[in-house]
């Protein structure tokens, strides 16, 4: 009976780490009535921090046919400039909304690290208020580590960081933390779901001019900053929950992109501590406390 209860609690631990272009996850801690923000992605554009001379209107986006061909450049030359890379780093600084069951919002933050060497090996680090996953892919087996389960879970997977990911979310329910970032065509991805886009600007990440983009979608809606004047890279990716009570947001700020650098074969492989219990594979959610 208690090797059951333990098996049962092992298989919670792993969820659906969410967020892509447009995808995000947020669950509330301490009220078992909370309400958190689906796995899919962006709302209403808000002006930025720093907004330019004429911010876009919430109404004016709304009413922008399709995608400005402004943004068109700007999202096509960031993803050929993430394509090309046959290796790629990144760092990402992530906040997240719970929403309580009384309307009030929380908020977290985490810290992910990718590395990524094409077509088929993947490694994130993910820590956060809520917990930490470990991910290694080596073109033939996903293993997700939970340090403070001390808990894995390996499943067979196919030859390509692409269609790893599209058979983990459909067979396995998971999503890849901004797994988006990491198809070998982010812009096709990201077109499929558009509805509307539109060019807000030049504003402000962290001291750096971004083009500031604003993209509609049904289910939510998201803003995407890329490096105006250096190479076109994603500084700040904010994600809207428009469906949701409250409107729960989730976002991301990237840093220490490194491209094509020999990365070691052993960073693709799991390191496992010794005494770890092996689990079911299964999508779900992060542990509450």
């Amino acid at each position: 009976m208690r090797k059951s209860l333990l098996i049962n609690r092992i298989r919670l631990i792993f969820f659906a780490l969410i967020l892509c272009t447009g995808y995000a996850v947020s669950q509330a801690q301490g009220d078992a009535t909370a309400t958190s923000g689906p796995a899919s992605g962006p709302s209403p554009v808000a002006a930025s921090a720093s907004p330019s001379a004429n911010p876009a209107s919430l109404t004016g986006l709304r009413a922008a046919p399709a995608i400005d061909s402004r943004v068109r450049e700007v999202l096509n030359k960031a993803c050929a400039q993430l394509s090309s890379a046959t290796t790629l780093t990144y760092h990402a600084e992530i906040t997240f909304d719970s929403v309580l069951s009384s309307g009030v919002k929380i908020q977290y933050a985490g810290a992910l690290d990718t590395a990524i060497q094409r077509p088929d090996h993947l490694t994130i680090n993910y820590k956060s208020d809520l917990g930490a996953k470990v991910i290694w892919y080596d073109g033939k087996n996903l293993t997700i580590y939970d340090p403070a389960h001390r808990a894995y879970a390996t499943t067979a997977a196919p030859p390509s960081i692409d269609s790893m990911f599209r058979q983990v979310a459909d067979e396995k329910h998971l999503s890849i933390p901004l797994e988006g970032f990491d198809f070998s065509n982010p812009c096709k991805r990201a077109y499929r779901d558009i509805q509307r886009a539109k060019y807000i600007g030049v504003n402000d990440v962290d001291g750096v001019d971004c083009d500031h983009l604003g993209f509609i979608q049904q289910e939510a809606d998201w803003q995407l900053w890329v490096d105006h004047a250096g190479k076109p890279l994603p500084k700040k990716i904010v994600i809207t929950y428009k469906k949701v009570p409250s409107q729960p947001q989730w976002s991301a700020v990237f840093s220490d992109w490194r491209f094509n650098q020999k990365l070691p074969a052993s960073l693709f492989q799991p390191r496992l501590p010794k005494g770890v219990t092996k689990s079911s594979f299964i999508g779900a959610r992060e542990n509450q406390r």
